[in-house]
């Protein structure tokens, strides 16, 4: 897989889809004004409505593309999402690294981080474990239950990362070099070293 090819592939395709989207968003409402239908309440509010969907697709894409982040200080700081959620990474206190394979909202195969941390930190979206979630992580499950068989009064957090696209595959590299003392799944090693060997490649 040609990693840097796709990357460039997925900010085109993105700024294709604003661009069309932003081009039917003005050309609705000229094409009422050219038929004489501005003033048809009927016509208006369908426009009105279709206009909404266009602005509601274009936050939602632009949401689930947004991936940034940076090291520092021992944490790894992460930027989700159009609103900048934040996540702020203490690096020493990761636990498991893990990937899961699904079909996103376009059915174009992708896949979401796992993180399993010792430290809550203030961040409002890593959540302590619960069954909920054990019941929908397996693998997850299965390495907490280890870790409380060792250690049965320490608490466990996660969080999940769905957006960046194969930005991810870059922050998977960053957690590997930084999060030294957690376990990285087959599935994440993989994924790192494709990513490593486009970088050769290149």
């Amino acid at each position: 897989m040609d990693l840097n090819k796709g990357l460039r592939n997925q900010k085109r395709s993105y700024k294709r889809f604003v661009v069309i989207m932003s081009f039917i968003f003005i050309l609705l409402p000229l094409i009422l004004y050219l038929y004489n239908k501005i003033y048809d309440i009927f016509y208006v509010s369908y426009l009105i409505i279709i206009e909404v969907l266009i602005i509601m697709a274009i936050i939602i894409r632009t949401d689930r593309e947004k991936l940034k982040f940076e090291y520092s200080n021992n944490r790894l700081k992460i930027v989700l999402g159009i609103i900048n959620r934040k996540l702020n990474i203490v690096c020493d206190k990761v636990a498991l690294v893990h990937i899961e394979q699904y079909n996103n909202i376009y059915d174009i195969e992708d896949f979401r981080i796992v993180l399993l941390t010792t430290s809550k930190f203030r961040n409002k979206r890593i959540i302590k474990v619960n069954e909920k979630f054990l019941k929908l992580h397996n693998y997850t499950a299965n390495f907490y239950y280890k870790l409380k068989k060792i250690d049965p009064e320490k608490d466990f957090y996660y969080t999940i990362i769905k957006r960046g696209g194969l930005k991810k595959y870059y922050l998977l590299d960053a957690l590997y070099r930084t999060c030294v003392y957690a376990h990285f799944t087959e599935e994440c090693i993989e994924k790192i070293k494709e990513l490593r060997k486009e970088i050769e490649m290149d």
